[in-house]
């Protein structure tokens, strides 16, 4: 590896004295997690840090859902989204965290396609948000890494100038990931280019299950399909990495906004879809602050488990540490967590 490769993936830099130090605003690959400074500036809605707003009630009564295909009525998932985002953010939230200018990436996750995957009413729900808020059709982005996997989730492909655009990040000329490497602490990745280029705001849209290595896939752990090489990232329960890959720039600086559709939750045996151990959570989650929705999706899942006679995640040695670490390194705040039920 070349010395100018090296220094890109471990943001540090020889001085003229020879001393290594870590490159301004990166935490130096060596930190242990516990060792780890806070290096990033609060969020512009600071004050919506700590909240998280929850959503009961989106199944109609006597309803039974089998997966994430059975639609619900799309006119009262608009209205629980509408609900919970008022009570997070107050009146007009849409008209609050996006303005007409903003091209806004909607990043789904596509691993159970259809199955377990964000529900088509949901994402187009936020559409009509976002619409609310003045963007135009063609300035929202539908998004995750192949076109194939937003296929299967059930959105088209489109990318007609005045209409909601839907693709994936392999669909973009030359891979999708440009040739700048973005590295925070021991994380060297290239960033879908659905970001850098496209971009400005940035919501996340994720679901609540477990995961076989990070404990937790719900918000953050959705964020690597914002990056070339996830793979290298699962070690020790994928702690720090799920905090860095947040924190690469051309991530938190978009950032606006997680929605974690909890309509169907799955305990055990993810990523991947294992109907044995879905349950009807009948939750939406949102809220600003990416590590406070994390810990709200952490404690329903334990509590799941609880109930289900399985461990707790660290017994079964998959605590998701990592959302202590994206707290202490400031991408938002677990003390005091405030939770808005509507």
């Amino acid at each position: 590896m070349k010395r100018r490769r090296f220094l890109q993936l471990t943001g540090t830099a020889l001085t003229g004295a020879g001393v290594w130090v870590a490159a301004p605003g990166h935490v130096r690959a060596s930190d242990s997690p516990r060792q780890t400074l806070s290096i990033l500036a609060r969020p512009a809605n600071e004050e919506l840090c700590g909240r998280v707003a929850v959503a009961r009630e989106l199944t109609p009564a006597g309803a039974t859902l089998r997966s994430n295909l059975d639609a619900l009525p799309a006119a009262r998932v608009r209205e629980r989204l509408d609900a919970i985002l008022t009570a997070l953010a107050g009146n007009d939230p849409w008209q609050r965290l996006f303005c007409p200018d903003d091209t806004v990436a909607i990043k789904i996750n596509g691993m159970a396609p259809g199955n377990l995957s964000p529900r088509q009413e949901l994402v187009w729900a936020i559409a009509a948000g976002l619409a609310a808020a003045g963007v135009r059709d063609g300035r929202i982005i539908i998004w995750e890494r192949t076109t194939r996997e937003l296929e299967r989730c059930g959105f088209p492909r489109q990318t007609g100038p005045d209409a909601v655009r839907v693709y994936g990040t392999d669909s973009l000329r030359g891979g999708g990931y440009g040739g700048q490497i973005e590295s925070c602490g021991a994380v060297g990745s290239f960033v879908s280019e659905v970001l850098t280029r496209h971009a400005t705001a940035l919501i996340n849209v994720g679901v609540l299950k477990d995961h076989d290595l990070a404990g937790v896939s719900a918000g953050m752990k959705n964020l690597y399909g914002a990056i070339h090489n996830p793979n290298r990232y699962h070690d020790r329960a994928c702690d720090p990495y799920v905090a860095e890959v947040t924190a690469l720039p051309s991530v938190r600086t978009r950032l606006r906004l997680t929605v974690i559709d909890a309509v169907l939750a799955q305990a055990q045996g993810g990523p991947a879809y294992a109907p044995a151990w879905v349950w009807p959570c009948d939750r939406l989650i949102v809220g600003v602050d990416p590590v406070a929705v994390d810990q709200v999706a952490w404690n329903l899942i334990e509590d799941e488990r609880a109930g289900r006679g399985l461990p707790r995640l660290a017994e079964d040695h998959r605590e998701p540490t990592w959302i202590d670490t994206a707290a202490r390194m400031g991408l938002g705040r677990r003390e005091a967590l405030r939770v808005l039920e509507v």
